[in-house]
C-alpha cells in the first residue's frame, strides 16, 4: 500500500490492489482523522490569535488566573477548526451543512478535552452540567461565525483565482488568434508586389540587363528575408529591418529617384527580439500612402532606439502625409491589426501611434519592452 498525496493539500489518496484485479491505482481517501491535521501555519497563527482575544475578553469576568480561559478558548477553537478541516465543506455542494455540524461535533470534543486537561471530576461535571452546555452553545456559536468568515474569504479567494485564470486564457485566446490571422497574412506574401517585381525583371531583362541582374538579385535577397519567417514566432530587430531593406532596394529600382531611405539600427539592438512583419507592414503603408501617391516621391527612414525600458523603432516618411485621400485606415496594412497584435504581446506596454512629421509626410512608431538580457 503506498500514499500518494493529491494536488488538495487538506486531502490525500491511498493506492491499493485487490487480488484479481488491475493493476490501475484506485484511489481512496486518506484517514479523515489526518486529514484534520492539515493545516496551513498562516492560518493556524490567526486562529490562535482569534482564541487568545476571545480568551482576553472573557478574562474580564473571570477571577482566575489567565490560563483558565486560555486553555478553554484554545480547546474548543481548535476542535472546531479540525472538525471543519475535516468535514471541507469548500470541496462539496452542502457548506453550510457541514459547517454547521463540524461545529456542533467540534464543540462537544471541545467540551471533553476541557474536563481531561483541567482534571475536572464527574460529580462537579454533573453539578455544574448547565454551565458546561452553555459554554458548548458558546463555543457553537463562535466556531460557526469564525468559519463562516474563513469559508467566505476562502470562495472570494476561489473566485478571483477562477478570473484570472479566465483572464489569462482568454488573452493566450486572443493571442492565438492574432497570430494565426498573421500567419495567413506571410502566407500571401504580398503577390501584387511579387507579380510587379517580377514583370520589371522580364522588361528590364529586354532593355536593360545590367539592370534587371540588379533588381532580380534584390528580389532573391527579399524572399531569403521572408520565406523562412513563414513559419517563424519571432524574430529580431536585424532580421525585421533586412527584410524591410531588400523591400526598399526593389522599390528604389522601379520607382527611380523619387525614393531615398535610410536605415538606423545600433548595434547593440541588432539581435533584440521583434515580432515577424511588424515592421514591413509599416514600411509598405509609408511607400503607398506616403511616397507613391507623391508626385515628387520622398524619403522614408527607419530607425531604432533604446529609451528608458523600451525599444523605440519609428518608420518616417516625407510623403503627402495627411492630405485628402491619404493614410485611410481601410488601405494598405491594417493599422488597428498592428494595435491589437501588440496589445495581445506586450499587454499595455506595446505600443503604436501614427502622427504627422515636420515639415511633411508621417511617422509611425512602435515601442516594445525592452531585453536586458539580450547582448549584441
Amino acid at each position: 500500500m503506498a500514499c500518494i498525496l493529491s494536488a488538495n493539500p487538506m486531502r490525500a489518496v491511498e493506492v491499493t490492489r485487490m487480488p484479481g484485479m488491475s493493476n490501475e491505482p484506485v484511489p481512496r481517501r486518506e484517514n479523515l482523522l489526518i486529514s484534520g491535521f492539515r493545516f496551513n501555519w498562516s492560518t493556524l497563527l490567526l486562529i490562535f490569535a482569534i482564541n487568545t482575544g476571545i480568551a482576553l475578553v472573557l478574562w474580564i469576568d473571570d477571577m482566575r488566573p489567565f490560563w483558565h480561559p486560555l486553555l478553554t478558548v484554545q480547546l474548543y477553537g481548535f476542535s472546531i477548526a479540525y472538525c471543519v478541516n475535516i468535514a471541507a465543506p469548500w470541496d462539496h455542494e452542502t457548506p453550510l451543512r457541514r459547517l454547521v455540524i463540524a461545529s456542533a461535533v467540534g464543540s462537544l470534543i471541545g467540551v471533553v478535552l476541557v474536563i481531561v486537561f483541567k482534571g475536572y471530576a464527574l460529580d462537579y461535571v454533573r453539578e455544574r452540567l448547565a454551565f458546561f452546555m452553555y459554554n458548548v452553545f458558546v463555543a457553537f456559536g463562535n466556531g460557526l461565525l469564525i468559519s463562516l468568515i474563513f469559508y467566505v474569504k476562502r470562495r472570494e479567494a476561489r473566485a478571483v483565482a477562477a478570473l484570472h485564470k479566465a483572464e489569462a486564457e482568454r488573452h493566450l485566446l486572443s493571442k492565438q488568434a492574432i497570430e494565426a490571422e498573421l500567419k495567413l497574412m506571410q502566407a500571401q506574401v504580398e503577390p501584387h508586389f511579387l507579380f510587379n517585381t517580377l514583370a520589371s525583371v522580364q522588361y528590364l531583362t529586354e532593355t536593360d540587363p545590367h539592370r534587371a541582374n540588379l533588381l532580380l538579385g534584390h528580389l532573391i535577397g527579399y524572399l531569403r528575408a521572408a520565406l523562412p519567417q513563414l513559419r517563424a514566432h519571432s524574430s529580431t530587430l536585424e532580421r525585421e529591418m533586412s527584410l524591410a531593406e531588400a523591400y526598399l532596394n526593389i522599390l528604389k529600382m522601379r520607382i527611380g529617384p523619387r525614393l531615398t531611405f535610410a536605415i538606423d539600427l545600433p548595434e547593440a539592438l541588432r539581435n533584440h527580439p521583434f515580432p515577424p512583419n511588424l515592421l514591413i507592414s509599416l514600411v509598405e503603408n509609408a511607400i503607398k500612402h506616403g511616397v507613391e501617391p507623391s508626385a515628387d516621391g520622398g524619403s522614408v527612414k527607419l530607425a531604432a532606439a533604446h529609451e528608458n525600458d523600451s525599444v523605440v523603432v519609428t518608420v518616417t516618411d516625407t510623403g503627402g502625409g495627411v492630405a485628402p485621400g491619404n493614410r485611410n485606415s481601410s488601405q494598405g496594412v491594417g493599422l488597428t491589426n498592428i494595435r491589437e497584435r501588440l496589445a495581445a504581446l506586450y499587454g499595455a506596454r506595446g505600443r503604436f501611434t501614427l502622427e504627422p512629421a515636420a515639415p511633411r509626410g508621417m511617422r509611425a512608431t512602435l515601442s516594445l519592452p525592452f531585453e536586458a538580457t539580450v547582448t549584441a
